[in-house]
């Protein structure tokens, strides 16, 4: 990597860093804490043999999810810096389109 190179990987860093602290926070939290309980209540339907009823709430809340302010902030700020820094896993964990491909009873 040339110093060229390097200049626009910093700055790019720098965007995304600055974008990432508009951010709030307590919405993010709040999301992921909704998606581990969504998981939990999701496994316990599976469990009680109710692979549809488990599925359509896990595809309810992930286009619900899809609509937070933050989490499509938080999208559009890892995307400025795409194969430089990992996204969280939460953008990706709960796409609607995601399980389409496959049953959340069978995950």
């Amino acid at each position: 990597m040339d110093e060229k190179e390097m200049e626009i990987m910093m700055k790019q860093m720098q965007e995304m860093q600055d974008c990432m602290q508009k951010i709030d926070r307590a919405e993010i939290t709040a999301a992921e804490q909704r998606a581990m309980k969504i998981s939990s209540e999701a496994k316990a339907l599976c469990a009680e043999g109710k692979r549809d009823q488990a599925q359509g709430h896990v595809i309810t809340f992930s286009k619900k999810l899809a609509k937070t302010p933050a989490l499509q902030e938080l999208r559009r700020c890892s995307e400025m810096a795409t194969g430089m820094a990992p996204m969280m896993p939460i953008l990706d964990q709960y796409k609607a389109e995601n399980f389409t491909h496959y049953h959340v009873c069978d995950n």
